[in-house]
């Protein structure tokens, strides 16, 4: 049991030490990106090199995620609460979310095709066309 609580409290120090030093990124770095993004994608730099193991954050990531609807509350209750607010100035909000969205995925499809021309997921694709190649050969009618 108090094993279990070390590696509860080490997990919820690491992610909240991952925060902190986003947070400390955009204040020095005002460009826009808040905190817990910068947060977010130095938690992702630590574990893809494995500067970070997975182990250390498991159980608290799993605490959040098991918890994360009932975060969302105040988020949905002050949308309802300025729902009016939103409504007045949705011609301003939905162009960029609509133009960002489409860049995004323009921008991750770039990247993926790109990934897939090198070695990255080669071997997938051979799968993938070894499927269709087998489809083509023998046409189910």
């Amino acid at each position: 049991m108090l094993y279990k609580l070390f590696l509860l409290v080490r997990s919820l120090l690491l992610l909240y030490i991952m925060l902190y030093l986003g947070n400390q990124i955009a204040h020095f770095i005002p460009v826009g990106v808040p905190g817990s993004i910068w947060g977010l994608l130095l938690l992702f730099v630590g574990l893809t090199t494995k500067i970070i193991r997975l182990e250390w954050i498991y159980l608290g990531a799993s605490l959040l995620i098991r918890y994360m609807a009932v975060l969302f509350v105040p988020v949905s209750v002050g949308i309802i609460k300025y729902s009016d607010l939103l409504w007045e100035q949705m011609n301003i909000l939905l162009i960029p979310n609509v133009v960002s969205t489409c860049t995004t995925l323009v921008f991750i499809g770039i990247v993926a095709n790109l990934m897939f021309e090198r070695q990255s997921f080669r071997h997938k694709r051979k799968k993938v066309l070894a499927k269709r190649t087998a489809q083509e050969e023998n046409p189910i009618h």
